[in-house]
């Protein structure tokens, strides 16, 4: 009998190490293939991992260790990207939050699934997941990031599902898997029921990937009728003007040295302007803070950047980073875009509003609208760094059937070069090219489909111009024709699956 029940025992803390190394697995995959790292199908795999170790423990203890697991997996994925630069109260703040988002699905399909019949128990999963993600969208201040589509760059067919539903259909199929993975393995002995349900997820699948290609397929090719030139360019980073402002015996913006040394930045770009306009670029654009200055200087520094504009007959995009006279004022610094026509005329006059809860202390926050201009080549746009991660302001751009955004940015190492992938899924939403000249990351251009055309790394290069040419023609999407309709789908599905579950528990009851 002891023997017995010693291997009884065994057996019991054999599982119990199985089940920890599950959940330990599925941190690491989730961790290593979100934020700083890229590793597509790592993220694929983790989750099938979580609803494992959660489907095999109690509710309680398991969603605290899920909950537990997403927090390290957060950290391994965007620690050392936001620590250093925003702190560890912040870096905690924001691990808890992003672990509790990622993990509330796992608990709804711990608590609603075992009530559910069939198939249709697999939909649970990724109903949850697509409608807490559609919940950080609309509601998280520091915009989508950490949202699943993310770590699926690069897998282009794939990618080409966000011009239908949008990113969060990628959210959907990825935890779809998951879902379908455990319900395989818990229904292993019922053959045919399997085959059948399989079956049904790897023909939407295939579906899916085969629609990409072909999408891909019949999109033009990126030749030269049809586009026009644009040109990149970081003649001089702001942070290593500010550098050797800080070691001036007089480090006061007013004053002669201080003058002289802005002065120097701007002609440094207005030289690399010139010299890429003569090149043939049509459109030219700085990166953020660019154009550095105080109150006093800037009507004439955007003067002269009109000036070079209609003397070289093309649009310039300058960003302006305007401080206060007084640095003892109250006052807060401007930080916005200023798209001027071949005519010399300012036609986009646009204010960052994104990543407020950061910068509020000391910017201005600019609207969350959307300026547009009609050009000779097609309808044209501009937003600003952070302004990007904000997807249902964004999509004004889709409606308005803009072909081409430019976006000036300003990163810095530890979110090179995901801050710039990011993008990657407001070009194909919303059926544009999108051109991010960046100081302190990576610089890309992509056209309506996701392909990279042009890219340059701040930190390996020591030419950081970056030329392509880019399509400026707008490509209508079923995601800007109908809106956000997914994800209010997966939303009312999602209630609808509560309801049932819920009135099934209480049958069986």
């Amino acid at each position: 009998m002891k023997s017995i029940l010693s291997s009884r025992n065994q057996f019991s803390g054999n599982k119990t190490a199985v089940s920890h190394l599950i959940l330990l697995a599925g941190t690491l995959l989730v961790g290593f293939s979100m934020g700083r790292w890229l590793a597509p199908l790592a993220a694929w795999i983790g989750p099938v991992l979580f609803l494992r170790y959660a489907r095999e423990h109690k509710v309680g203890r398991g969603f605290l260790l899920v909950f537990a697991a997403y927090i390290l997996a957060f950290l391994i994925g965007f620690g050392a990207m936001w620590a250093a630069s925003w702190g560890i109260v912040m870096m905690a703040t924001l691990a808890v939050t992003y672990g509790l988002l990622w993990s509330l699905p796992i608990l709804a399909d711990r608590l609603l699934s075992p009530n559910l019949r069939g198939f249709s128990a697999t939909l649970v999963f990724p109903l949850a997941a697509t409608t807490f993600e559609f919940l950080n969208i609309h509601s998280n201040p520091v915009g989508i990031w950490g949202a699943t589509g993310f770590t699926q760059f690069g897998i282009l067919p794939l990618m080409q599902l966000a011009s239908v539903t949008g990113m969060i259909g990628i959210t959907f199929m990825m935890g779809w898997f998951a879902s379908v993975v455990n319900w395989s393995w818990e229904n292993r002995d019922s053959g045919g029921e399997i085959v059948r349900g399989v079956g049904v997820f790897a023909t939407v699948l295939a579906l899916v990937f085969i629609s990409g290609y072909v999408r891909l397929n019949l999109a033009p090719l990126n030749e030269t009728s049809g586009t026009v030139r644009v040109a990149g360019i970081t003649a001089e980073p702001a942070r290593e003007m500010g550098q050797r402002f800080d070691e001036l015996p007089d480090p006061d913006l007013n004053s002669p040295a201080a003058r002289q040394m802005i002065e120097a930045h701007w002609e440094r770009y207005f030289s690399e302007t010139v010299r890429e306009a003569q090149a043939g670029a049509t459109v030219v654009l700085w990166p953020e803070t660019a154009g550095g200055g105080t109150a006093s200087t800037e009507d004439a520094h955007v003067t002269r950047a009109q000036e070079v504009a209609r003397e070289n007959g093309i649009y310039l995009a300058i960003p302006l980073w305007t401080m206060p006279d007084d640095p003892n004022s109250e006052e807060l610094l401007v930080n916005k875009l200023l798209v001027i026509d071949p005519t010399g005329s300012i036609v986009i006059d646009h204010v960052k509003y994104g990543g407020q809860i950061f910068e509020g202390g000391y910017r201005v926050q600019g609207e969350k609208i959307v300026q547009t201009v009609d050009t000779p080549f097609g309808r044209l746009s501009g937003l600003i760094c952070w302004d990007m991660d904000y997807p249902t302001v964004v999509q004004q751009a889709g409606l308005s059937g803009t072909g081409l955004m430019l976006v000036p940015s300003s990163d810095w190492l530890e979110i090179d070069p995901i801050h710039a992938y990011m993008n990657v899924y407001a070009a194909i939403e919303n059926g544009m090219s999108l051109v991010r000249q960046t100081e302190g990351g990576l610089s890309i251009v992509y056209d309506a489909y996701g392909r990279v055309l042009a890219q340059t790394d701040f930190f390996g290069a020591t030419d950081r111009t970056m030329i392509a040419q880019v399509p400026v023609k707008h490509v209508p999407t079923l995601y800007t024709a109908f809106g956000r309709w997914f994800e209010w789908l997966c939303l009312a599905g999602f209630l609808i699956v509560v309801a049932r579950a819920l009135t099934l528990r209480r049958l069986v009851k």
